[in-house]
This record gives C-alpha cells, sequence and structure tokens, in this order.
C-alpha cells in the first residue's frame, strides 16, 4: 500500500494537527514556470493538493537579498533567475487570492528579523481562533 503526502497531510488536517510547510506546492511551480515551462503544466500536478489556509511568501528584493551574507551561494540565486521566479509567485499569490480558498500574504522580508516575525505572527495567530472542524480546502480545483 502505497502512502501519499497527500494523503497524510489530510490524515493529519482531519486529527487536528497544524501542518505547517516550507515552499509546499507553489516552489515548484514557480521555478519550473520561471525556466519557460508552461504554467499550467507545472501546476496541473498540485491540482485538488489540500489548499492552505495561510501561505506567507517572505518577498526580497534580489538587492536587498545581496545586502545579506551568502547571496549568490546558491544555484538559483542569480539576479536574472530571481526576478523570474518572483514573478511566477506573484501570478500564483494573484490566483490564490481571487480564485482559491487559501490566503496568500506578501511580506516584505527585506526588514529586520524582529520585524518580520511580528507580521509573521499577526498573520499565524488568528489561524489558532479559527474553526478546526472547517472542511480540507483544495489548490485550483475549480479552474479549468
Amino acid at each position: 500500500m502505497i502512502i501519499t503526502l497527500r494523503s497524510s497531510i489530510e490524515d493529519l488536517l482531519k486529527s487536528g494537527t497544524t501542518v505547517l510547510c516550507d515552499r509546499y506546492a507553489f516552489s515548484g511551480i514557480a521555478f519550473s514556470a520561471s525556466k519557460g515551462l508552461p504554467y499550467s503544466w507545472c501546476r496541473a500536478p498540485e491540482i485538488s493538493l489540500p489548499s492552505p489556509d495561510l501561505t506567507l511568501f517572505l518577498d526580497i528584493l534580489p538587492e536587498k537579498a545581496k545586502e545579506r551574507g551568502g547571496y549568490g551561494e546558491e544555484r538559483y540565486e542569480e539576479e536574472g533567475v530571481q526576478r523570474r521566479v518572483r514573478e511566477v509567485f506573484e501570478r500564483i499569490g494573484v490566483e490564490m487570492n481571487e480564485v482559491s480558498s487559501g490566503k496568500w500574504i506578501t511580506v516584505d522580508a527585506g526588514y529586520e528579523l524582529d520585524a518580520v516575525t511580528e507580521v509573521i505572527w499577526n498573520h499565524v495567530l488568528p489561524l489558532y481562533q479559527s474553526d478546526p472542524e472547517l472542511p480540507i480546502q483544495r489548490l485550483w480545483e475549480d479552474l479549468p
């Protein structure tokens, strides 16, 4: 019997467990589409996955990122790549807020750590006051 990550996430959510994911479905879409692959093709494998209640996109301008130590050490930390990926993330954010059940918040990660942390907590804490019995929503299931 093959247990998929999707079913594992759903089982955890149904049991009342909070699931935090770094990048989840969106990173693969953004990096693949930024290389010129068709956006709809990149998004297709993610359709109907559990939709996040909240997505926090930590956005930083490449110029600001360069001011921090270590920028450019990773393969994709090249300004042209970062700009293309950022554009796809912006598209995903618009879709998430307009036609999907998820809530996408762009956080300016160019500020100091304490300021960014405060913004993040201001968005995360209200989730703990929400109804844990809400049905699991799906990514892009209503799109053609």
